[in-house]
């Protein structure tokens, strides 16, 4: 007999007993969840899956709980599955398959427990294995349709060109201020920076703004996130140590200037190449099967009770 103890793979035991306990459905993803467990709700006789098949175990079963079995290729199958989800996972280690093998079992106990009792007649229960069925069913339709839609590096090298300056890292500006009342006293504290004073220190001194004890520094920025439009505009053009003119602002008259700029690197065709292809199949999937929504719209003419649905859920 098996001994089902604790084992060091915390990992397997969190993706496989713990989602599985919690209601999560990553056990139906990988394809680990036993055929048995999908079935109908169990009635008021006795259920099937509480009758022990008699007889030997047949030569290909690795477990047979009740008229649950798991066969070798169906194990190996899942194995893979799991592979998948979790690139790290040791398919071929025999320590890693017992854990597996051992979560299974402990799953399909639960569930056996669980079909035993009346827990598959509740309202509850029924409702949600019928959202499930319908899930799953979307799902394979989706599936089946977005099967052999994909983008290709022509295309994702069209939509690159066509679309370059989004591939470019936002600019950080690090910024000074100073904030004067009236435009003639702005301009007059403009010629003595220009002339080489210390921003700062002047800042300090003749600024009203609420930063001026911190010589007017801004906090950090990106490129379109200035405090103020007029300010974005002003620093626009300018490069690390530029002093913009004179311009209006929410609270007199402004001069900047740029302490730093850093970023503004265009990222290269082959550094984005592989995420441009995910995001334009997703969208090419996405047109498919909304397209084929269109279709069905039309084609079965949902009927609304439009009184009722203001009512419900609001114009």
């Amino acid at each position: 007999m098996r001994k089902f103890g604790l084992t060091t793979y915390g990992i397997l035991y969190l993706t496989l007993g713990l989602v599985f306990l919690t209601g999560c459905d990553l056990l139906g993803q990988l394809g680990l969840a036993p055929k048995k467990q999908v079935a109908a709700p169990v009635s008021q006789s006795a259920p099937q899956s509480s009758q022990r098949i008699p007889g030997p175990l047949p030569a290909d079963v690795l477990v047979r709980i009740g008229s649950w079995t798991l066969t070798a290729d169906e194990f190996n199958n899942r194995l893979n599955l799991l592979k998948q989800q979790l690139p790290d996972f040791k398919e071929n280690d025999a320590n890693s398959k017992n854990a597996v093998l051992d979560e299974l079992v402990r799953q399909q106990l639960l569930v056996k427990d669980a079909e035993d009792s009346d827990i598959g007649n509740t309202k509850e229960v029924k409702d949600a294995i019928e959202d499930f069925r319908k899930t799953l069913l979307v799902q394979e339709l989706a599936s089946r349709m977005t099967k052999e839609v994909a983008a290709t590096e022509d295309d994702a090298r069209a939509y690159y060109e066509a679309n370059k300056e989004k591939f470019t890292d936002s600019v950080k500006w690090n910024v000074r201020q100073i904030v004067a009342s009236d435009e003639a006293t702005a301009k007059s504290i403009l010629v003595q920076v220009l002339q080489g004073g210390d921003f700062a220190q002047i800042a300090q001194a003749q600024s009203k703004a609420t930063n001026a004890a911190q010589g007017g520094q801004l906090k950090p920025f990106i490129t379109g996130k200035a405090p103020f439009d007029a300010m974005q505009i002003a620093i626009a053009n300018l490069d690390e140590g530029g002093i913009s003119g004179v311009f209006k602002g929410p609270e007199g008259y402004y001069i900047v200037k740029v302490d730093s700029k850093t970023g503004g690197a265009h990222k290269l065709f082959n550094d984005v190449k592989k995420d441009l292809i995910y995001g334009l199949t997703m969208q090419k999937q996405q047109a498919v099967i909304l397209n084929h929504l269109r279709e069905l719209a039309e084609k079965n003419k949902p009927e609304y009770n439009k009184e009722l649905i203001e009512q419900v859920v609001g114009k």
